[in-house]
């Protein structure tokens, strides 16, 4: 403990006891989780755990497909029904019905009979002749069945490309260079070391590579992904740069909230190892300073360590059952954060409103600090500084700067004038700072010192719960709904 005498030693301002929280920010660390969310009932939900959650829930759903059919097989009878709440898919091929039909197959017909459209009530009819011409497939029509002759309503086939230029406000001199459509939801990005490529972690489990300037390159996935198609939460590039062995610059970690961790060799795209975490959902992670452990936090407010060399875990990290001080978290885990020059230092922060000081070999954490509510990847650590930034879910108080050795607040940048409730906050390269959420959804770059905007994107139509810089200058990707916003700043002065 000799080398992080000066840092945890030196925290006075907030020790380990509970003076410095209100009743009602105190959890009995004696009472479980919830089996699905980890979520105690008294702590707000923000939107992005809402949707991860409904998104883990619901699966894989088909979008067009909202309530389930349970279908009856007799002979040649078919017959397909439900609760009667919805529309009812109804059958009948019957060698009685052939006059009927005049020798044709009869048609299957869906009526909605609950939701009429202004005032008349369609119903689509899939018609299958038997003696199709040139073999094409069966018909799809969508008609009214009202006696009043109304054209009926126009189909069209939905593409998978969005509009490239959807709403959006550019601030400052930056530009968006391009709007890549992922396909399902995003809901983590990260760039690579190099910022060469950037990886987005989607709502059905997979997990999207493409160039800096968004021509796609892979897709991760495999058996365990592709059969529970969870949400992926949270991305790390194994960026150690004393590991001379070339295939390990292309490995890339990514949590699920199926129950696991995966390390993926993206440029052959294959899983090198997967970490079982099926007893809670892996939220956030982060390699140490020297890529040799890999710091997983979830919803059971524990933090595994593994050895990443042997893929074994080293130890597990929680709260102590004391009542009378609080070095753990009480709640859900959402961001970590390995100190860049301290071996095993790191912090996290989550639902609880407190900042934890961990060492991994140490099981309960040795200082925190009360204040940030953390719902994403907000969390970050300037060596050169000595500053924790963190941005909160919340109204006021979002972006705040704190000193890492003592864990005092330093500046509360938007005390009462907040645009955005933030998802993602990270220092850039050359003292600047980004921070992202929704509200406002928006992506925004400021100066540290100042603390002034110097540009980004805002005005989205959806909202933003994950963003990125490049390691380089600060370029920008920003996810919002289902596509990536790539903004680069025009300025050659940065």
């Amino acid at each position: 403990m000799s080398t992080y005498n000066n840092v945890l030693g030196d925290f006075t301002s907030h020790n380990n006891d509970l003076s410095d929280l209100d009743d009602e920010d105190y959890e009995d660390s004696g009472s479980e989780p919830e089996p699905q969310m980890g979520v105690r009932p008294s702590i707000p939900t923000d939107d992005r755990t809402q949707f991860v959650e409904s998104l883990r829930i619901t699966k894989k759903r088909n979008e067009t497909t909202k309530f389930f059919l349970t279908i009856r097989l007799k002979y040649n009878d078919i017959a397909v029904e439900n609760s009667g709440r919805r529309p009812s898919i109804t059958a009948i091929d019957s060698d009685k019905a052939a006059g009927a039909f005049r020798g044709r197959r009869p048609s299957i017909s869906l009526t909605n009979e609950r939701t009429p459209v202004g005032g008349r009530r369609p119903s689509i009819t899939i018609t299958k002749d038997e003696k199709s011409i040139g073999g094409r497939r069966p018909s799809i029509s969508l008609t009214n069945n009202d006696s009043s002759g109304v054209p009926a309503i126009r189909t069209r086939r939905m593409s998978k490309v969005v509009d490239t230029r959807p709403k959006h406000l550019i601030l400052g001199d930056f530009e968006l260079a391009n709007v890549v459509d992922c396909e399902e939801y995003v809901l983590c990005c990260k760039y690579s070391p190099t910022g060469d490529v950037f990886a987005v972690g989607l709502g059905n489990g997979t997990v999207k590579i493409y160039s800096k300037t968004g021509q796609f390159l892979y897709a991760l996935s495999d058996n365990d992904t592709k059969t529970r198609r969870y949400p992926v939460t949270c991305l790390r590039f194994y960026a150690n740069k004393d590991d001379l062995k070339s295939d390990h610059q292309k490995l890339i970690a990514a949590t699920y909230t199926a129950g696991y961790v995966k390390v993926w060799h993206y440029s052959t795209q294959q899983c090198v190892y997967t970490f079982d975490e099926k007893d809670r959902q892996p939220l956030a992670l982060d390699f140490n300073a020297s890529h040799t452990r890999l710091y997983v936090a979830g919803s059971d407010c524990k933090i595994n360590c593994y050895d990443f060399t042997t893929k074994k875990l080293i130890s597990t990290l929680r709260a102590s059952d004391s009542r009378e001080k609080m070095d753990g978290h009480k709640n859900r885990i959402h961001a970590i954060r390995a100190h860049p020059g301290m071996e095993t230092l790191f912090l996290t922060g989550g639902w609880d409103d407190t900042v934890h000081y961990w060492d991994e070999r140490v099981q309960h954490s040795q200082k925190h600090f009360a204040g940030p509510h953390l719902c994403g990847d907000a969390l970050d650590i300037v060596a050169d500084h000595q500053v924790v930034l963190t941005g909160s879910w919340r109204k006021t108080s979002t972006l705040q700067l704190w000193d890492f050795p003592t864990g005092a607040l330093i500046k509360d940048a938007f005390q009462n004038s907040a645009t955005s409730m933030l998802y993602a906050t990270k220092f850039c390269p050359k003292d600047y700072v980004m921070c992202a959420g929704n509200d406002k959804n928006e992506a925004i770059i400021y100066d540290y010192t100042l603390l002034q905007m110097i540009g980004g994107i805002t005005d989205l139509e959806n909202a933003v719960y994950c963003a990125d810089t490049d390691y380089n200058r600060p370029n920008m990707i920003v996810g919002s709904a289902k596509n990536i916003f790539i903004v680069n700043d025009k300025s050659r002065l940065r």
